[in-house]
């Protein structure tokens, strides 16, 4: 029999996971402000030599498309990309890079990927959610998960291949380890001391009773449910009964909006782009 996971376990869990990067809580904090500088971005950046490299690959792409020399000067880079940019790469890098390094599993890094572009994307049609703080919460809201790998492989491989009969992945997980990933990520995120905004958009993301204490919480519930039935990427595990039309509902969107079928082109586009 599996060993149950209870609170109390998650801190030695999370020193066996891949190092969570420092500098995302350090994003988070900037992310809060309703301004944010060149200055406070670089600063972050400097702390991880492959974000310090992304950016200036970035600028120098520009450069070199107005027959400028490159620049090895990673403020001069910054500006010349500009903040948007900047916070991109480091969410992006620092985030992927704990997630690639986990479990090993292709399918689990791919679908976590594709949520976090699929809710950035639609949060940028939801005014009062960051696009860089969903992002971080659909990169993240399947942590729980990696848990899983790392505290027994094995059992976590037979709830899954049993998850494809009946789709009911979090019912096989509570009974094989006494908690289901949505409440392990949210456990860990806590342990990582994350804001409570994307504690709960972890928690909750699948859940169907269309009660929502946050926008983000709502975004990534559909971006959930959007990319298993966009088939991004393709699974077996990609069930969908229904789209939640409560959460569409709480966010003012509907399908019959142009911006709902861009969204799901450039997410296809997205994905497909970061995957090859």
């Amino acid at each position: 029999m599996t060993t149950r996971i209870t609170p109390a376990l998650i801190p030695d869990i999370a020193t066996r996971l891949p190092a969570f990067p420092r500098v995302v809580p350090e994003l988070l904090d900037c992310l809060q402000s309703d301004t944010i500088s060149v200055d406070s971005l670089v600063h972050i950046a400097r702390q991880d030599s492959v974000i310090a490299a992304a950016i200036l690959s970035a600028a120098n792409g520009l450069r070199r498309l107005r027959a400028q020399p490159d620049t090895a000067d990673l403020f001069a880079a910054a500006s010349l990309i500009g903040t948007n940019k900047l916070k991109q790469i480091i969410v992006r890098i620092g985030l992927n890079k704990l997630l690639s390094e986990g479990s090993g599993q292709a399918f689990f890094f791919e679908h976590s990927l594709a949520v976090a572009i699929v809710s950035q994307e639609l949060a940028q049609l939801v005014p009062g959610v960051s696009p860089d703080e969903a992002y971080i919460a659909g990169i993240l809201h399947d942590i729980g998960q990696l848990a899983y790998f790392v505290f027994d492989a094995e059992a976590y491989r037979r709830v899954r291949h049993q998850a494809i009969g009946d789709g009911q992945l979090l019912a096989h997980e509570a009974a094989a380890f006494g908690l289901d990933h949505a409440e392990v990520g949210r456990l860990l995120t806590s342990h990582w001391q994350l804001p409570t905004s994307i504690l709960q958009a972890i928690g909750r993301h699948h859940e169907t009773d269309g009660i929502w204490h946050s926008k983000l919480e709502a975004v990534i519930n559909l971006a959930e449910t959007l990319s298993r039935a966009l088939d991004i990427p393709a699974s077996p595990h990609n069930r969908v009964l229904s789209l939640n039309a409560a959460a569409l509902d709480y966010l003012g969107l509907n399908w019959a909006m142009p911006e709902m079928a861009d969204l799901i082109g450039r997410s296809r586009a997205r994905f497909t782009y970061a995957c090859s």
